[in-house]
């Protein structure tokens, strides 16, 4: 049975990851390095979708392992990077209009209401009250 069929018959859509080009990436990554595959990415002006979803991967994990180099980041310089993939994520999200399943659906809900923390009322008030208290 080839992929495509076995896939329709458990309603998986196709992904990037896992594409032949993104195994040609990861392929890539392992012979020259990751620093040496981001730079290479970085420094051309179009990228494909499995080049985005590697960089984008390489974000989360940078950002999730609270790397120590980030850490001395400008908080400002910080805010105007997230400013910058919220508004490719509002792009992508807007033009493409994907159809998910629930549980995907469910899990990118979470993550954003996380993301809101600092900017829905109820944690605004909680950082008031923590303002007023140091002052």
């Amino acid at each position: 049975m080839e992929e495509e069929e076995i896939l329709g018959m458990f309603v998986l859509p196709r992904t990037v990851v896992g594409s032949e080009e993104w195994e040609l990436l990861e392929k890539k990554e392992n012979s020259i390095g990751t620093e040496a595959l981001f730079e290479e990415i970085i420094s051309k002006k179009l990228w494909s979708n499995a080049e985005i979803s590697w960089v984008l991967k390489r974000l989360v994990y940078h950002f999730g392992k609270k790397d120590s180099l980030i850490k001395k980041a400008p908080p400002e310089r910080l805010a105007s990077s997230m400013s910058v993939i919220l508004r490719a994520f509002y792009l992508v999200f807007d033009l493409s209009d994907p159809l998910m399943e629930d549980n995907t659906r469910s899990y990118i809900c979470s993550k954003l209401v996380d993301a809101t923390w600092g900017i829905n009322q109820r944690t605004r008030t909680y950082l008031e009250k923590i303002a007023e208290k140091n002052s």
